[in-house]
């Protein structure tokens, strides 16, 4: 199960699939860095808590699911993004939600082609900027 709290902390009760493909920006105290160019140590800019030390970086090879430029919103994502099929994001409107990529039907495209993710390893989940989306790490 996973949530935001009040204070809009992530909390994750079951780790649920995650990861970014090559070429998805992540920010950072040095800006805007490809995933794949990400090294251990680099300070992720997180929602919940600013910047934070990324621990490791784990690949690995699933389904991936790709939300288009624009689909969630006002220029959200700012670009075509390939994530994790079951990737959480959070979704702003009248409430702030936290969904899975997957279930968002007519938004999102999903492929039967595994496809190499990067899936980021900090002290905690976080949610952290992603080609403009919200995405979490856990």
């Amino acid at each position: 199960m996973t949530a935001l709290t009040s204070n809009n902390v992530f909390h994750d009760a079951t780790s649920a699939q995650a990861g970014l493909t090559k070429g998805t920006i992540v920010l950072t105290l040095r800006g805007e860095v490809a995933v794949e160019d990400l090294r251990e140590g680099d300070r992720i800019i997180t929602r919940d808590v600013g910047a934070q030390p990324l621990r490791a970086i784990e690949q690995s090879t699933a389904k991936s699911a790709l939300i288009q430029k624009g689909s969630l919103g006002a220029n959200m994502p700012e670009r075509d993004t390939r994530v994790a099929a079951e990737q959480a994001i959070l979704l702003r409107g009248e409430k702030t939600s936290l969904v899975s990529v997957s279930s968002l039907a007519g938004e999102v495209r999903e492929t039967l082609e595994k496809t190499t993710l990067y899936r980021l390893i900090f002290d905690r989940n976080h949610v952290i900027y992603a080609n403009g989306a919200e995405l979490t790490t856990g």
